[in-house]
């Protein structure tokens, strides 16, 4: 059967907010800081139980994450050593029979950056908050990213280069959001080119 490859995203060590907000929200194996990650989307979305079983199979990986949704299907793996989580990786490409340039690129779909957040404005954002929670006169930025999984190179990305706090993430569905915040906008707008440097904008 044939699949497309949506997304690759490697990321070499992992946040600790980042690894902290997997483990919060994952259905498998938690990870946790300084691990190295892998995650895949595909279609059709079933394609991803074959694939967690032979990278699992491969590789001395973890699953966080296996999920099917309506068109696409998303799977996580992280390991100790980035090395065997490439490898995992390879299993799964030989298995699709496709090779990790052919996924899709990245796409913004859309990104801000809003200052000095309302205090009514941050209890509508801390309803949906999955983290931190955004305070009256923060500054924000937010970015849309499509295919979806590659939010999680920008949040990743973002908490490398700066000491924002991660505020909600999502990375299922037709697109992937992503939204970070900071007292100072100075540090804020260092993280959001960063974001925006790692999914290629």
């Amino acid at each position: 059967m044939t699949a497309e490859l949506r997304a690759w995203v490697e990321i070499d060590s992992m946040q600790p907010q980042w690894a902290a907000y997997v483990a919060q929200t994952c259905q498998g194996d938690p990870p946790h800081a300084g691990m190295a990650q892998l995650y895949v989307e595909v279609a059709p979305a079933s394609r991803v139980f074959a694939l967690v079983n032979a990278a699992v199979k491969h590789a001395r990986v973890r699953s966080a994450l296996q999920v099917v949704e309506r068109q696409y299907g998303t799977l996580e793996l992280h390991g100790s050593d980035p090395s065997v989580v490439r490898q995992a990786g390879a299993a799964v490409l030989g298995l699709l029979g496709t090779t990790a340039a052919d996924r899709d690129p990245p796409q913004v779909v859309s990104h801000e950056v809003v200052t000095r957040v309302d205090p009514n404005q941050a209890q509508l954002v801390n309803r949906m908050r999955v983290a931190s929670l955004l305070l009256e006169d923060d500054t924000m930025f937010l970015v849309e990213v499509t295919p979806a999984a590659y939010a999680a190179a920008a949040a990743n990305a973002a908490e490398k280069q700066a000491p924002v706090k991660l505020v909600y993430a999502a990375m299922l569905g037709a697109t992937g959001r992503l939204i970070m915040a900071h007292r100072s906008p100075e540090v804020v707008n260092e993280a959001y080119l960063a974001a925006l440097a790692a999914v290629g904008a």
